[in-house]
């Protein structure tokens, strides 16, 4: 049996939790209160029954606490079925439901029991499960108990029958024992020897006595010959009532046997792996042939041309015209964007010009090169006259105040002030124009006006001093003749420049400005001719587009050709891309299509080929097709269920009983030979009693011949002596015989299996102390152990670590002898806590070798383990 799946509805900490275990070593890690002891004890509780509420039970019903469903259920792997095992709350160790997974069909519980076998919770923890508390055990155990326990390792109910045997031995011990002094028997036997040489002196002067003596000591032998048959009976008596106690099981074999087919032929087990294999590669191609079937249907549908695709074709060379001039149109689109974007920045560049000259209406041409250089010179000519303007106006006026100073020497205060002020205003009248920025007729006026002013002046206000300032006149005339040549100069100059600026409409802007307008006016101009340029390309990019849209319209139906030019462009992108999917999807369908279509031709072949060999494989077993073959697999699994039990049946009874019931037709005559043997003891003892009196009566004439009170006293004793050792020997012999009947049942239930798992046992004690012991010898005294040196070593001499070990190894060598009868998962709960890293890696590896065979659940607390280097499955709780 192997567990593969744990389902836990609600159990202790554990729920609504699943594991899927492997057929092989399954390793449980996790710290303490994880849940490794609970989930243990729920694998335990689904597979035996839930423990009752009394006493200590009630701690491993683990009831969850939060109100969940008790319970869960397990998936498990027996005798080539899946089963799953399901059990929840309810009467008598709880509601059990056996389930058979590929035929979802509820079992009659007892398939359960039938699986299990005669393991019960009980001996499933003595064979199957141990625990480090187990193993804490053996090194508390004396010699002869660890001797015992390994002989009587294989036998049923060892642990309780070995008690029971320890019982007895120990309440014989406390009777006699052959070194003791103290014990009971042992005193009174001493009494007796003692009281025994007292008599024999006491009398042995009677010449009669020794006659007497003769009958006493004949006497003493038939007593002898007596209870040694009285023995024999009794054994006799107890191997009768054990015949009669394993009666049922006697009937229940034969029940089984009765049922088995002789004449049943089982079919080869390579020829029922190799059928059940054809079949599931058949049933797995049936399936693969059917979904291939469903593809191929489903291709077929879409390999149906759409109307798109349809259309496509129709129009094909118009369309393919129109996506090769997608890109083309694309970019006179994003042409004419950015002409647009530039005739608006052209725009705003212009008006910014036209705000920094001051035209509103129009902006004139720039000045061609000779143009340019005429307005240069004129201007510079003009800044160089005005120079020399402003430099002859100084010295007029320096003269000036040269002749006013002269004519206001002679005269009052009061007169020269206001031909001051008067001259002081006309000088300014004349030089302030010229440094605003004024019309040219204006700055000629005020400069008259200003010349007048002076003159004005002097003649206003000349005096009698004039004549003595002729000089000075003299010298202002001729800078006032050279003003006016300069003024008519000036003159010239300013209608040259004006002229100019009519032409080229800047008369109401100053002339110095003029050079720097250029620039502008340059700028002006070419901005002028790329707007025309961009214009012109616009209205030629427009008129390409529009004949595109026109052409477009074909896929009207099939695009959306609303929104601007470049949604449009977008729309017939995605379009097309669409059809290149749709032709792609096409083609690959086509493949797909014919790839299905030759791996349905190849399943077919193979299938055709499998269902050959599969009928071949059943005519061979005489079968006709499948369903024959599973109804001879199911009657072969019940022939092989019968054996199994009848196998188990005849273990449990033991050659020597099966040998002994095979002597009796009914229970009744083993009842009837078994009242004989009563009666037939009842004559025994009835005869014994006969000699004891006859002991006594010579016991009395031996006294009498001895005539010596004495004598009588010491007889008196010796009967009495003799009846108190007759009844504490006859303690003793029970005791006695009942602990010996217990240790040869127990060692004949060992010792057709025994050799064989010492012998396993001595490899995986090897392994697991790395070759330092490699021997495992025992006998009716001791254990002894030897080392690579040959050096022996008792049980007892070895380490607690060392002698876990050994019982380990035994205890996994029983399971692997045991498995051709009783297979069922190997439980261990942290057991390796003693063992040093090494053997622990050790232990894994045995661990993982028996687990190929046997499946192993090892739940631990040590982290070691997961870094284990074996095949294991790791499950880590948390």
């Amino acid at each position: 049996m192997k567990i593969l799946k744990i389902n836990v509805y609600g159990f202790g900490k554990w729920q609504d939790q699943q594991f899927d275990l492997t057929s092989g070593l399954t390793v449980f890690s996790g710290p303490n209160e994880a849940g490794k002891s609970t989930l243990r004890q729920f694998i335990l509780s689904v597979l035996f029954g839930f423990r009752t509420k009394r006493g200590a039970d009630r701690y491993l019903r683990y009831e969850p606490k939060n109100g969940s469903k008790y319970g869960g259920e397990l998936l498990i792997e027996a005798q080539g079925q899946q089963y799953l095992i399901t059990r929840v709350k309810g009467k008598s160790g709880g509601k059990l439901t056996v389930t058979n997974v590929k035929a979802q069909a509820v079992l009659p519980n007892e398939t359960l029991e039938n699986l299990l076998g005669p393991v019960d919770e009980t001996l499933f923890n003595e064979m199957f499960s141990f625990s480090q508390t187990e193993l804490a055990e053996v090194r508390q155990l004396n010699r002869d108990e660890f001797r015992k326990r390994v002989l009587k390792i294989g036998a049923v109910g060892s642990d309780q029958w070995i008690g029971l045997q320890s019982s007895f031995e120990k309440s014989a011990d406390k009777i006699y024992a052959p070194k003791g002094r103290v014990r009971p028997l042992n005193k009174l036997l001493k009494k007796y020897e003692t009281l025994s040489e007292e008599i024999q002196t006491a009398a042995k002067e009677t010449a009669e006595y020794k006659s007497q003596l003769a009958s006493v000591n004949e006497n003493r032998t038939k007593l002898i010959q007596l209870q040694k048959e009285i023995s024999e009976r009794n054994a006799q008596l107890d191997k009768l009532k054990h015949d009669l106690s394993g009666w049922e099981a006697y009937q229940r074999y034969l029940e089984i046997s009765s049922k088995l087919d002789v004449k049943f032929s089982k079919m080869p087990s390579d020829s029922i792996e190799t059928i059940e294999h054809l079949h599931q590669q058949l049933e797995e191609t049936r399936q693969v042939i059917k979904n291939l079937q469903e593809k191929i249907n489903n291709l077929e549908q879409e390999k149906q041309e759409n109307p798109r695709i349809l259309f496509y074709r129709s129009h094909q060379q118009q369309l393919k015209e129109i996506q090769q001039n997608l890109t083309s149109i694309q970019n006179t689109s994003t042409q004419t964007s950015r002409l647009k974007k530039a005739q608006s920045e052209i725009d705003e560049e212009k008006a910014q010009i036209q705000l920094q000259i001051g035209t509103k209406e129009g902006v004139p041409e720039p000045f061609d090169n000779t143009e340019f250089m005429n307005l240069q010179a004129d201007l510079k000519q003009k800044n160089e006259k005005d120079h020399l303007k402003q430099t002859i106006q100084a010295q007029i006026v320096e003269l000036q105040n040269k002749l006013l100073q002269t004519n206001n020497s002679g005269e009052g205060q009061f007169a020269g002030k206001p031909k001051s002020i008067f001259l002081v205003i006309s000088i300014l009248v004349i030089i302030v124009p010229w440094l605003v920025n004024l019309s040219l007729g204006i700055k000629l006026g005020l400069l008259v006006l200003g010349l007048l002013g002076v003159v004005g002046s002097h003649f206003l206000f000349a005096n009698k001093k004039q004549a003595s300032n002729a000089d000075l006149n003299e010298q202002l005339e001729s800078l006032k003749k050279q003003l006016q040549e300069i003024m008519a100069q000036l003159n010239d100059l300013n209608n040259q420049i004006t002229e100019i600026g009519g032409e080229k409409g800047l008369e109401q802007s100053d002339p110095q400005t003029w050079p720097a307008m250029q620039n502008d006016l340059t700028r002006f101009k070419q901005l002028t001719q790329s707007e025309q340029t961009n214009e012109s390309q616009i209205k030629k990019n427009q008129q390409t587009i529009s004949e595109f849209t026109k052409k477009i319209r074909l896929l009207a139906d099939w695009v959306v050709l609303t929104g601007t030019i470049d949604q449009q462009i977008e729309n017939i992108d995605t379009y097309f891309k669409e059809i290149t999917n749709d032709q792609q999807e096409f083609q690959k369908t086509k493949q797909d299509l014919q790839y299905y279509q030759d791996r349905l031709n190849q399943l077919k072949l193979e299938n055709k080929k499998n269902q050959d060999l599969e009928t071949n494989q059943l005519q061979k077993l005489s079968l006709t097709d499948w369903h024959s073959f599973v109804t001879a697999k199911d009657l072969q699994l019940e022939q092989n269920h019968l054996e199994t039990q009848c196998a188990q049946l005849k273990q449990q009874l033991g050659e020597v009983t099966l040998t002994d019931l095979q002597k009796f037709n009914t229970q009744e005559e083993i009842q009837k030979q078994l009242n004989a043997q009563e009666e037939l003891l009842s004559q025994l003892r009835a005869e014994q009693e006969k000699l004891v009196e006859q002991k006594t009566v010579l016991g009395t004439q031996m006294q009498q011949l001895a005539n010596d009170e004495t004598y009588a006293n010491l007889q008196q004793q010796k009967a009495n002596l003799e009846a108190e050792i007759l009844a504490q020997t006859r303690n003793w012999l029970t005791e006695k015989l009942a602990a010996q009947w217990i240790d040869e049942t127990l060692s004949v239930a060992s010792q057709g299996r025994l050799p064989r798992i010492m012998a396993n046992a001595e490899q995986y004690f090897s392994l697991l102390t790395n070759k330092r012991y490699n021997k495992i010898s025992f006998d009716d005294e001791t254990i002894v152990v030897f080392d690579a040196n040959h050096q022996n070593y008792e049980v007892g001499e070895l380490s607690q670590g060392t002698a876990e070990q050994l019982y380990v190894s035994i205890r996994l060598a029983f399971v692997k002898v045991m498995a051709d009868l009783i297979d069922l998962p190997i439980i261990i709960d942290d057991g390796f806590v003693n063992f040093d890293s090494v053997r622990k890696q050790n232990v894994m590896t045995l661990l993982d070798q028996i687990s190929e065979q046997h499946q192993v659940i090892y739940f631990t607390a040590d982290d070691e383990s997961d870094n284990s280097n074996t095949g294991a499955q790791i499950i880590r709780l948390n």
